[in-house]
């Protein structure tokens, strides 16, 4: 609790060092937004929900977006409400079980408290595994008395900052490389009780810092921290071997797989590389399907416990 307070306080105060005209600048810009709010917003959303459209040209409806700047497809930020949040209320409440059943395993009573800790990946680019973990992320957080840290474990082309709207630096290779403490990356987001560590500065040698003693001794100091839940955002499976190494050091991976896209092969060879490496599969998340509500489409998110009969 006393280093997530001081690297909050750490942040406000280099937050304060900005210049008084930045400052100005900003103020003038929110004062302006308020008057073209109405106009930009239905200049970026000109879809009504009364209507019905394909999915093909967008990924989600959302009523209204604020000044945050975060990403309009982290629906259970924009629209807790929705069918879709719904849905990841569903998924967190699964994930919740296999987890609790996974501490219930652990001999050492004290390591039964400390926080979960667990990796998503997919098998292949652009299937939506950030997005997932974002909405995740904000969707366990929304619990009462629940504190979640989302790490950015893809150190080559990591996007996590660029959908919460924060600095992409000082971030994971940042701690890493300089042999940092972690509470140097740690940013806080417009979510309560969900702490984010960016990636930092892209790195060439991602995998070697992700397998490293480095990474597992930060990974153990945060599971005794005031966290709930870590989810560790990773690169494709038959990309890069980032993602089974870092699990390694977790209690599992979900595999995000997209629907009517990533064909059966592709996704049994990803399972067979987290078998290959001793990773526990979590589940599967079933992505962009097609789901007709009364007055509007949405992306339904399926989730299913993995089992080796499958």
């Amino acid at each position: 609790m006393g280093k997530i307070t001081q690297a909050l306080r750490k942040i406000q105060e280099e937050k304060e060092k900005k210049s008084k005209i930045q400052k100005t600048i900003e103020d003038s810009n929110v004062v302006k937004d308020n008057f073209v709010k109405k106009e930009k917003e239905e200049e970026d959303f000109p879809f009504s929900r009364g209507k019905e459209y394909s999915l093909k040209n967008k990924a989600f409806l959302v009523s209204k977006k604020d000044i945050s700047g975060i990403d309009s497809r982290i629906i259970t930020y924009y629209d807790p409400s929705s069918p879709l949040s719904e849905q990841y209320r569903i998924l967190r409440t699964n994930l919740k079980s296999i987890l609790r059943k996974i501490k219930a395993t652990r001999r050492n009573i004290k390591s039964s408290n400390f926080a979960s800790v667990f990796t998503i990946s997919s098998s292949l680019h652009n299937e939506g595994k950030t997005i997932t973990a974002v909405n995740l992320a904000m969707s366990l957080a929304s619990e009462t008395e629940t504190r979640v840290l989302l790490i950015d474990g893809d150190l080559r082309n990591g996007l996590i900052h660029k959908l919460l709207n924060i600095e992409a630096e000082p971030g994971l290779s940042t701690i890493l490389i300089n042999d940092y403490e972690w509470t140097v990356g740690l940013h806080p987001t417009r979510k309560e009780n969900l702490f984010v560590i960016p990636r930092g500065k892209i790195s060439p040698i991602s995998s070697e810092l992700l397998s490293s003693r480095k990474m597992h001794i930060i990974l153990e100091k945060l599971r005794e921290e005031n966290f709930n839940y870590i989810i560790i955002d990773t690169p494709p499976l038959l990309s890069f071997a980032d993602a089974q190494l870092v699990t390694q050091f977790t209690d599992g991976i979900i595999i995000v797989v997209e629907a009517n896209h990533t064909k059966a092969e592709v996704v049994k060879k990803a399972k067979e590389l987290c078998e290959q490496a001793n990773n526990k599969i979590l589940g599967f998340i079933l992505t962009k399907v097609d789901y007709y509500a009364p007055d509007f489409y949405y992306y339904y998110y399926n989730y299913k416990n993995y089992k080796k009969d499958v």
